[in-house]
């Protein structure tokens, strides 16, 4: 009998709620492939990376090249584990959002200008934080089996 995680229903579920972090991070490994779109990769984490140096020496040590491709990775590699119903995917995917929502869609901050702008950041934080609860709900419901085969055992 296959597993209820692996029914079909829950593994498009899955690959729905993974496809935004799969295609960022690959977006991102693509920017940084080419010199002339390397500075847009870097531009779009720019709050993480800013947050990130203000933490110290050790913050000003890591190159921001490095820092983007740790973020892009922790993206790719937890959208790809919770496609094949790893808990651990999901604890990646919230070790990513958790930092990037509250430093990147900062709507209650005065950076914005006008109210459309800051309109968007609301819309931006709270995507986010539907994400978070989409990974929240499948690290709470998953069984842990391994999205696979299952092959008949046979008596001998």
């Amino acid at each position: 009998m296959a597993s209820t995680s692996n029914s079909v229903p829950l593994v498009v579920s899955r690959f729905l709620l993974a496809c935004p972090f799969l295609v960022a991070s690959a977006t991102t490994f693509a920017l940084l492939k080419d010199g002339a779109t390397a500075g847009y990769a870097i531009q779009q984490h720019q709050p993480v990376i800013s947050a990130w140096e203000r933490l110290g020496e050790l913050g000003k040590r890591v190159p921001q090249e490095k820092l983007v491709v740790f973020l892009a990775v922790t993206q790719g590699m937890g959208g790809f584990l919770m496609v094949f119903n790893h808990k651990f995917g999901g604890l990646l995917l919230m070790l990513y959002l958790l930092p990037v929502t509250l430093l990147t869609h900062q709507f209650w901050s005065d950076g914005y200008r006008g109210l459309e702008a800051q309109h968007d950041a609301l819309g931006n934080f709270l995507k986010n934080v539907a994400l978070m609860g989409g990974v929240l709900l499948f690290m709470a419901t998953t069984d842990e089996v391994p999205l696979k085969v299952k092959r008949k055992t046979h008596a001998d």
